[in-house]
This record gives structure tokens, sequence and C-alpha cells, in this order.
């Protein structure tokens, strides 16, 4: 017997942040960070809660580390909150989770949880994973319970609609690799494959517009929902070694997760497809890949042609919006890059996105990989 769910009530679309009224004289802990407190999006979240008592945590960073989650837990035992609601990214929503993973641990129950997504791609609002640097060890650290899921995910166009065009790239290719490795991965079911599907279809079309034009307010509520629906796919599917890699090296590099990910995604789908060269039978990770190339438009004659059409898709995509496609051009210098090899190749075969490959990978395997990236 198998299981799919998705425990976290969505609210979204134009207004959807009034439904913070609802706590109007409650104690209410707000995590996020420290650019975030000072935003137009912030000012709105306080007036909804005019009539709540608030007390603001603004110091999450990064790459949250044990210490900033101890910080965070700090200030919220001291508040004795009613409602947890977290607004930015998924540093901070990560930060929150595990906030609300160590109140249920000390018996802390029957916390509102509210995640309110300032960028489009984690899709952390709907997941029970958090990522936790550990910075003695240069390692990240996926956590996984039930306690992390949000009560609540409000995805408002109006808080991504002033987002860079260079995070919007960013968090949009991370998106990207959830749909796609969530699409692919062994965990997959009829219905993670409708939400990746559909991820797919909306970012293919709508992500280079809002990185053209962030003021679009059509293109960012797509896109916002897009790595919204990534989000539960993945969460019921798994996903893969572009994410087991990217972490490994984020955790070793200072290097955007999303950027990582769109300069690691067509070498390990060419790497999950098999050698495209060799005539036989394709493996299905290759008749998978096909299949979204034909959903996306690509108009070839063969299968085999289809899945290198659709990686070709990824690296048009990727040029597009100005992501990297070598280590360098992320600022980290070969030489040190080839050291650490050996290390980031064991981290990532540990990685519990591993586990959900479509491939099976040995030690060797990944360090090609890694090689293949300079």
């Amino acid at each position: 017997m198998d299981r799919f769910q998705i425990k976290t009530e969505i609210y979204y679309g134009a207004d959807s942040m009034s439904y913070l009224n609802r706590l109007d004289g409650q104690r209410v802990v707000i995590v996020t960070d420290a650019f975030m407190a000072t935003t137009d999006v912030m000012a709105q979240v306080r007036q909804a809660l005019l009539n709540a008592e608030v007390t603001v945590f603004d110091r999450v960073k990064p790459n949250p580390n044990i210490e900033v989650i101890t910080d965070a837990f700090m200030v919220f035992a001291g508040a004795r909150p009613q409602a947890l609601i977290t607004l930015g990214g998924g540093s901070s929503i990560d930060t929150a989770k595990a906030v609300h993973k160590i109140a249920q641990e000390q018996g802390m129950a029957d916390i509102l949880f509210i995640a309110i997504p300032t960028t489009s791609g984690s899709g952390s609002e709907m997941t029970s994973y958090a990522v936790i640097t550990n910075e003695l060890t240069s390692t990240k650290i996926a956590m996984a319970s039930e306690d992390m899921y949000p009560d609540v995910a409000i995805l408002d166009p109006l808080a991504v609609l002033t987002t860079p065009p260079r995070l919007t790239a960013d968090t949009g290719f991370d998106a990207l690799s959830h749909a796609i490795e969530a699409y692919v991965s062994t965990g997959h079911t009829d219905f993670s494959d409708a939400m990746a599907e559909k991820a797919l279809h909306l970012l293919f079309e709508y992500l280079p517009i809002t990185y053209d034009d962030g003021k679009n307010l059509e293109a960012r509520e797509r896109v916002h929902n897009a790595a919204c629906l990534a989000g539960m796919a993945f969460e019921n599917a798994g996903l893969g070694i572009v994410h087991s890699l990217s972490h490994a090296i984020g955790g070793t590099f200072p290097a955007p997760h999303g950027r990582l990910n769109a300069l690691i995604m067509p070498t390990v789908m060419e790497f999950n497809a098999g050698n495209l060269r060799v005539s036989g039978r394709l493996n299905p990770t290759a008749l998978r890949y096909a299949q979204l190339g034909r959903m996306l438009g690509t108009t070839t004659a063969t299968t085999r042609n289809q899945v290198a059409g659709f990686v070709g898709l990824i690296r048009h995509l990727r040029r597009d919006l100005d992501m990297p496609e070598r280590i360098t051009d992320l600022g980290i210098p070969p030489y040190e890059f080839v050291a650490a090899i050996p290390q980031l190749a064991q981290t990532a075969l540990h990685d519990r996105c591993t586990d959900t490959n479509p491939r099976e990978v040995t030690v060797g395997d990944l360090e090609a990989l890694l090689r293949f990236l300079i």
C-alpha cells in the first residue's frame, strides 16, 4: 500500500494575506531575515496582524545552521506564541520548521504554523523537509519529520513581485529541478507525476517572463504556484543526485542552491538516461525524459532524439536566464574544487536524495560527474 498526502492548506492569489486577520488577539512569532523584516511585504503582514501580539526573529541567514535555529527557538519559547509565521525563502522556512519541531518535542502543542514564501523555488511550504548546515563538518543535513509540515501556506504573488532577476532565476531553476527529479525518481506515482508535469508547463511558459519582466503579476503568480506544485511532487516522490551533488557542493563552497542545480542538472540527466549513442532499448528514465520533451513541444523523429532535445531545452533555458555552465562561473577556484571532489562524492553518496535517484550510483560515478562540471 502506498500513500500520497498534501497536509498543508493553501491560500493563494489576491488578498490571500488577509487570512492572517484570523490571528487577532493571539501571540504570534514571525521568523524571517533582516532584509525581509524591512520590506513592504512585512509591512503588509504587520498590518494584517495589527490586533495580534507580535514578536519578530529577524536573524535568519542563508544556509541556516544550528546556532541560528537555537537563537530562533529561544525567542520563540520566550514569547509563548499561539501561532508561528515564517516569512521568506527556503532558509527562513527551514529555520521555522526546525523551531516548530523542537517546540513539538518540548511539549508545546497546538501552535498554528503558517508559511509565507517570498521566493518561488524551494516549495518548502509544502514539505516535511528542512536542510540545516553543519559548519563543523561543512555538510548540509536534510531533516524530515511530519512535525515540520506547515499547517497553512499563503501564496501571495505580491510577496514575490519585487524579487530581483538573479534570484528569480536561481529559485526558478530550483523549482524546475524539483519537478524533473520527482518525475523520474524511483518514488514517482501518477499523483506526483501530475504535479510535476503541471509545474514544468508553468515554469517553461512563465519563468522567462518573470526574469525579463518581474512586475508581470500573472507570470509571478503562475511561477509561484509552479514552485508549490513541484514541492508537492518531490515531497511524495523524492529527488535525485542533482540535489545530492548540490547539497555537497553548497556545504563546502558559497554558491546558491538553485544556481548549483542549474549547473548540475543537464549532466545528471544525461547520466541517468544512459549512453544515447549506443543502439538498443532506452532505459525507463530516458523514456520518461522523452515524454517530458514531447509534452513541452520537442519535435524529433526518434525517441532517442527527444531525450537529447529535452536536455537541450534545459540548457537553452539555462542560457536564457544567464545561469552558470561551469563551476568556475560560480567563482569557485578549479584547483580547490578538484581537491574537494573525493569528499564531495562521499557526501553526495550518503545524501538521502541519492536513495531515490533513478540510476544507482557509485562514488566513482559521482566523482566523474563532479569532474565534468569543471
